[in-house]
């Protein structure tokens, strides 16, 4: 307990003593390895407060000696061949810098504009690759109070095509739906909707085939309008997985950058005569 208060003591004081010279002032101790006031500087925030910094550093040491406590055992029981790690740390650095520079390299070279035509043209190529792993609809769906005075009108209309119907219907959810919805007219999984459901859907393809969907809980009314369907096993609508398409070809073209940045510098290192095989 004295020492935690002697810590705590010592953070306080690190709060307003950050502008003063660095000393070599421990904070805390695991056997022979001391965890210092300068450790601590870089983990303060200047938006918290000082009893909230105080247990962000207290957190901070009791990690660093969890972490010691555990590294002392680790070098007690491990062989020196166990411990020999300079082998993985230089793979480990050598991969880090390595990814830290190529993506620095995809930063700058990267063209990231990618034209209607080359995602239609992706789309064609490769339609086998992109079947629908749910069912998705082009869907209508309203929820209703059973006493809004409008639902009846709501309910008669709710699954016409027809252009007054539709205006009509848009007012008239506007004024009494608790939630009402048609997407923008795009492809949603249908799972999306029967979420919202109160109950489940016993018969998914007698649902699609009727193309509407009418429940009732105590309170509510749900109207579902099923405008269009594609069933689970189908290929996705391209305009259903646009987004996707254009951000594999963004990486395409990353990886692209990558093999010609690899190929171009064993050419001129060959050319330079920067390595050698010896045989």
């Amino acid at each position: 307990m004295k020492s935690l208060t002697f810590s705590l003591i010592v953070l306080a004081g690190l709060l307003v003593e950050c502008q003063r010279p660095e000393t070599k002032r421990p904070v805390a101790r695991v056997f022979d390895k001391y965890l210092y006031e300068s450790d601590l500087q870089d983990i303060f925030l200047s938006n918290v407060s000082k009893q909230d910094s105080i247990l962000i550093a207290q957190a901070y040491i009791d990690k660093w000696i969890q972490t010691q406590l555990l590294l002392k055992q680790a070098e007690e029981n491990l062989t020196d061949k166990e411990k020999n790690v300079a082998h993985q740390l230089e793979d480990y650095r050598a991969s880090l810098l390595i990814h830290k520079y190529e993506q620095e390299y995809i930063n700058q070279k990267l063209d990231t504009l990618v034209k209607e035509s080359e995602i239609e043209q992706y789309y064609d190529s490769n339609k086998d690759n992109f079947v629908l792993s749910e069912p998705i609809v082009k869907a209508l769906f309203i929820k209703l109070r059973k006493e809004a005075p409008q639902t009846p009108k709501i309910k008669e209309i709710y699954r016409s095509e027809r252009q007054e119907d539709i205006q009509l219907l848009d007012n008239l959810a506007y004024q009494a739906a608790i939630y009402y919805d048609f997407f923008n007219d795009q492809w949603i999984p249908f799972s999306l909707i029967t979420r919202q459901l109160p109950y489940s859907i016993d018969d998914i393809n007698q649902t699609f085939s009727r193309q509407y969907i009418e429940m009732e809980d105590g309170s509510f009314i749900y109207l579902v309008s099923l405008r269009e369907v594609k069933h689970q096993g189908e290929i996705a609508p391209l305009s259903y997985i646009t987004n996707d398409l254009k951000q594999l070809i963004i990486n395409s073209r990353k990886q692209n950058l990558i093999n010609q940045l690899e190929r171009n510098l064993f050419i001129k290192a060959k050319d330079d005569r920067n390595y050698e095989i010896y045989k």
